[in-house]
């Protein structure tokens, strides 16, 4: 179970190193893309590091990112940016935040914070 986990956590931070990467070539849909993979990856890994099963789809992994005990609201920021990445990927409506370089910049600077956060509660690299 620890390969899985270490495996998840070295994609987050991958996800989260393309998205910079990704803002600098001014390419804002495939920031939005990995902004939501950052943070779904981070989880992921979470869920392993406290055993958990975890579910395939996007929608339950929200749901289990319920029962982890962070100082931020894990559910709601996936959520938005999910509905980012719809817009990017599919040219979806926004329900709840519009694709533009400045909402990717404000959520990739709350990423940064939270990967820290979680870096630090479970003492990863």
């Amino acid at each position: 179970m620890a390969k899985r986990y270490i495996n998840e956590w070295n994609r987050t931070k991958d996800f989260l190193m393309a998205a910079k990467s990704n803002l600098e070539l001014n390419d804002i849909k495939t920031v939005a893309n990995r902004e939501y993979f950052t943070v779904e990856r981070a989880v992921v890994a979470m869920l392993l590091i406290e055993n958990k099963k975890v579910p395939r789809s996007h929608k339950k992994i929200w749901e289990m990112s319920k029962i982890l005990d962070l100082d931020f609201d894990v559910y709601d920021l996936m959520r938005k940016l999910y509905d980012l990445r719809l817009q990017a990927d599919y040219g979806k409506v926004s329900n709840v935040t519009e694709l533009n370089r400045d909402s990717v910049i404000y959520y990739l600077k709350q990423l940064e914070l939270i990967i820290k956060i979680i870096k630090d509660k479970y003492k990863l690299e």
